[in-house]
C-alpha cells in the first residue's frame, strides 16, 4: 500500500512515529522444572492468548524432577504493553485471592527418570484477573520462584482486521511475510492514539519474535497499521524438523534406533542444513511439543531420553555455536540445548534430554544474531506461520494499558492472501 495524502499530513504534524522495539517478555524456569505446557486449553498449537474473564481458559504442565508432590502456589502480574510491572495494585486487577494453590503433583510410574507431574487450568474464579492487557503467572514452591510464564487477557471489544502476505519490496519477498492489521478507533479515547496505541505481533509460540508498533496513520475512524519499510515484515522461515518417539523402543520414521544405558538414547536420522535449499512443502505444527507414549498416560507414564542429534556440517568448518530450540524450550536455549563440533563425524552433535512424544525443533547459530538461522534452516516466504495480534490502548485517566482485541491467522501456505475479519 502507497502511503496517501494523509499519510505526508501526518508526518510533517510528527504524528508518526518510528516504532521502538519492545521489550521481550522474561520467561523463567527453574533447572528442575521440564516440559512446561502452557496454552489455551481448547487449543495445544495457539500461544496463551485468551478472552478476559474466561475461567479456566488456559491449561498449564509441567515436570519437576526434585519429585515433591506438595501443593505449588500461583500468582499473576500485571504488566504494561512492553512487559514490565504495571503500577497498580494486585487488588485493582484481581477479583478474590492475590495467591491461589495448583494441587499437588502426580508421581511418574514406570520412568527410569522419575519425576512429578503437575497440571491445573487457570485461571480460577478464586483469584481471576479482572483487567486486560498483559500478565506473568508466577509458580512458586514456598518462596522459591519455579515458573514465570507470559499470557494476554483480552477483551475483544472491537473489530481487528488481519493481513498476511509475501511484502512488496523485492528485497523481503522470497524470505518473509508481511503482517498488516487495521482496528476501527474513537479518537476521543485517547489523547494522542500515536503514542497511546500499539499492536504487538507474535509469530507462532516464539516470544523472542514479538513486536510492538505504532500505528502508521489514521484514517477516519481506522488505525492503519500497514508498514512499508519491514517494521512488520517476519522471517517465514522453514518447515520444523521433527521426531516421534512414542513407540519406544521401536524405531519411527525419523529414529533410526534406541538404546538403554542408565536410561533411553533415541538416535536421531542426520539433519542436513537447509539454508541452501528449496522450499519442500509439508504440514507441521510449528514447533508444536506434544508428550505422548503408547504405553499409559501420557503425562505420568511418558518416559525421559536423550535424543542424539547430529547436524552435517557442510561447510567443513565446525565454528559455529549451534543449539536446538522449539516450544519444548520456549525458544530459549540454554547450556543443556547446544551442539558441539565432532570433527571425526563433520557435524554437530548434541545429546538433549526430552520427554518421550511428538517434538518438532529447529536449529539456530546463537552467535549469528537474527541470521541464526540462514544457514542451518534457510526462510521461504511461502512457509506456513501462526500469527497472534494484540492491540494495546492507553485509556485517558487510566493506569495501565488495556489488550482491547486479539486475532490469532493461521497461514498454511505462505503464498496465500489471508485477511481476518473481525467478529
Amino acid at each position: 500500500m502507497r502511503i496517501g495524502a494523509c499519510t505526508a499530513i501526518a508526518w510533517c504534524l510528527g504524528l508518526v512515529w518510528l516504532p521502538a522495539m519492545a521489550q521481550l517478555p522474561e520467561t523463567k524456569k527453574d533447572s528442575l522444572v521440564h516440559s512446561v505446557l502452557w496454552h489455551p486449553v481448547d487449543r495445544s498449537d495457539a500461544p496463551p492468548v485468551v478472552r478476559l474473564g474466561q475461567q479456566q481458559a488456559l491449561q498449564l504442565r509441567f515436570d519437576d524432577f526434585s519429585q515433591s508432590v506438595l501443593p505449588l502456589k500461583y500468582t499473576w502480574v500485571h504488566c504494561d504493553r512492553s512487559w514490565k510491572p504495571s503500577p497498580i495494585l494486585a487488588s485493582e486487577y484481581l477479583s478474590g485471592f492475590w495467591e491461589g494453590q495448583i494441587p499437588e503433583g502426580s508421581l511418574s510410574f514406570n520412568t527410569y527418570q522419575g519425576y512429578s507431574h503437575y497440571q491445573m487450568q487457570l485461571p480460577e474464579e478464586s483469584s481471576m484477573p479482572n483487567l486486560s492487557g498483559n500478565y506473568y503467572l508466577e509458580v512458586y514452591a514456598d518462596d522459591h520462584l519455579l515458573l514465570r510464564l507470559p499470557v494476554v487477557f483480552a477483551e475483544q471489544v472491537s473489530d481487528l482486521q488481519i493481513a498476511v502476505r509475501r511484502p512488496a519490496a523485492s528485497q523481503w519477498s522470497a524470505r518473509y511475510h508481511e503482517v498488516d492489521a487495521w482496528f476501527p478507533w474513537d479518537a476521543s479515547q485517547t489523547t494522542n492514539p500515536f503514542s497511546d496505541l500499539r499492536i504487538g505481533i507474535l509469530q507462532n509460540r516464539d516470544w523472542n519474535s514479538f513486536r510492538l508498533l505504532p500505528p502508521r496513520f489514521a484514517q477516519g475512524e481506522k488505525l492503519d497499521f500497514d508498514y512499508n519499510n519491514g517494521e512488520n515484515a517476519f522471517l517465514a522461515g522453514n518447515i520444523f524438523r521433527f521426531a516421534d518417539t512414542k513407540a519406544l523402543p521401536a524405531p519411527s520414521l525419523r529414529i533410526e534406533r534406541y538404546e538403554l544405558a542408565d536410561q533411553w538414547i533415541a538416535f536421531v536420522r542426520q539433519d542436513l542444513p537447509g539454508g541452501l535449499g528449496v522450499y519442500l512443502r509439508q504440514e507441521d505444527a510449528r514447533g508444536n511439543f506434544v508428550p505422548r507414549s503408547m504405553r499409559g498416560d501420557s503425562h505420568t507414564q511418558a518416559d525421559y531420553l536423550l535424543m542424539d542429534l547430529e547436524l552435517k556440517d557442510s561447510e567443513s568448518w565446525g565454528g559455529r555455536r549451534m543449539a536446538i530450540e522449539g516450544d519444548f524450550n520456549q525458544y530459549s536455549p540454554g547450556p543443556e540445548h547446544e551442539l558441539r563440533y565432532d570433527q571425526a563425524r563433520g557435524a554437530y552433535v548434541a545429546r538433549v534430554l526430552m520427554k518421550q512424544g511428538y517434538l518438532e525443533y529447529r536449529y539456530r547459530d546463537l552467535n549469528a544474531g537474527s541470521k541464526g538461522l540462514d544457514w542451518s534452516e534457510g526462510s521461504h516466504s511461502q512457509s506456513g506461520n501462526q500469527y497472534t495480534a494484540v492491540v494495546y490502548a492507553r485509556i485517558w485517566g487510566e493506569r495501565y494499558d488495556r489488550a482491547l482485541s486479539y486475532r490469532i491467522v493461521d497461514v498454511t501456505d505462505g503464498a496465500q492472501l489471508r485477511i481476518e475479519l473481525g467478529q
